[in-house]
């Protein structure tokens, strides 16, 4: 086998739009991490923008997102809805066979199906992971036709999954809610990473504050892709019970409104005469980010399913106490450290967790001091890479020794 210096990685991702949310910010970090400690890291990934994918990102993104040393191979779709890329295609035929490992990010668009059963095809060794999409409460549900996802499931992305070499879950949590499934193939438990180098030194508090005009009020943060998963139709009316309890509480909702979801989150906003203290104020990059974090006094997130939560993470990184719901995978791990406070998806708890740490700085203070000590034990790079690694390096041994799960494709790659 080869060692792990030399291991050449192929990471697959159907898209890789800022927008697109964890996965691509997990990507971000995970390949120039990967590329850090010796291994050889190509992404190959369609060159379309998100929500809107009929746009194209700009050559110069993939160039300079992912650092140096990683290769980004970015190709033009033929059909905006599933993908479906034939240069792609002709790429990975023609590639495949030249990396060790191959991992998946994500089911349901021809870039990951695609490069899953040519793997399974040329008996290669390949890593899915469903980034959440397995999760019960987001299985039955889909913005096309339920029925033709099943469908494509069937044919496709479940063969997939049962013969890979590994399913590779963020989260214990994530792992038990897939068992429905009844998966064949083994599985793993690598969580998600930050570069701590980001973190160590936090940007003084006020700048954001100032620019969105908030003074010194108290500020309840949301960021994130406006999602119906995410739980803002739990957090607004949690935010306008809070209002009631908490003099001049003010609420930063930060992120791109994919699916014209976030018209309807404005409708709630205006519905509940909330305009004066609820701030919509798009997608933060680069420091702004941080900013957000550190001008926050809770950071908030009661949504329905989230496979780890990776703005938990940085909201802890930056010592900002959270609240979010025992949906969040992580909530466990958020909870022993006392690093913030769990509820159900249920308004009221919510607004009264918000409220008692609105109440109480120095709670706030040592929560968020203990959420920066969890993240740096737990969530950075380097040790994320070394363990990743050592499950790559099983599924290759288990390869070469034939003992990779059996399942009868539906036919043969194209």
């Amino acid at each position: 086998m080869n060692k792990t210096k030399d291991l050449r990685i192929l990471h697959v991702i159907s898209n890789l739009a800022p927008a697109y949310g964890g996965p691509t910010e997990v990507l971000r970090g995970l390949a120039p991490a990967q590329s850090i400690s010796g291994q050889s890291v190509t992404i190959c990934t369609t060159n379309c923008d998100y929500p809107d994918q009929k746009q194209t990102l700009p050559n110069h993104y993939f160039q300079g997102a992912f650092g140096p040393n990683v290769e980004v191979i970015s190709f033009p779709v033929e059909h905006a809805s599933l993908l479906i890329s034939f240069r792609m295609r002709q790429w990975l035929l023609q590639n495949v066979q030249k990396f060790d490992i191959v991992h998946i990010h994500g089911l349901y668009r021809f870039p990951v199906t695609y490069s899953g059963r040519l793997a399974r095809q040329k008996n290669l060794p390949y890593v899915i992971r469903p980034h959440g999409s397995l999760d019960p409460f987001l299985y039955p549900t889909s913005s096309r036709s339920v029925r033709l996802k099943r469908i494509y499931e069937r044919w496709f992305d479940l063969p997939n999954l049962h013969a890979a070499g590994a399913i590779h879950y963020t989260a214990d949590e994530e792992r038990e809610r897939a068992s429905f499934l009844n998966l064949q193939a083994p599985s793993f438990v690598v969580p998600n990473g930050l570069d701590w180098s980001r973190y160590c030194e936090l940007p003084a508090r006020v700048a954001l504050r100032t620019q969105w005009g908030l003074g010194d009020a108290p500020v309840v943060l949301f960021l994130g892709r406006l999602h119906f998963k995410k739980g803002l139709d739990l957090l607004i009316p949690a935010f306008d019970l809070l209002r009631q309890r908490v003099l001049g509480v003010q609420l930063v909702i930060a992120g791109p409104e994919n699916d014209d979801y976030g018209r309807e989150v404005r409708n709630w906003v205006r519905e509940r005469g909330l305009h004066n203290c609820a701030h919509f104020v798009g997608p933060l990059e680069g420091q702004d980010v941080l900013q957000a974090y550190v001008d926050a006094d809770v950071f908030a997130l009661p949504s329905y399913t989230e496979s780890f939560g990776m703005t938990v993470a940085e909201a802890m990184a930056c010592a900002l106490p959270v609240v979010i719901s025992d949906q969040v995978n992580i909530h466990a791990e958020v909870s022993s450290a006392g690093a913030g406070l769990v509820t159900r998806c249920d308004a009221d708890e919510v607004a009264r967790a918000l409220e008692a740490l609105l109440s109480n700085a120095e709670r706030r203070c040592t929560m968020g001091e203990a959420g920066r000590r969890l993240v740096q034990a737990r969530y950075t790079w380097p040790a994320i890479v070394e363990a990743l690694t050592s499950e790559y390096e099983a599924v290759i041994a288990r390869r070469r020794a034939g003992n990779s799960p059996v399942h009868t494709a539906r036919g043969k790659a194209p």
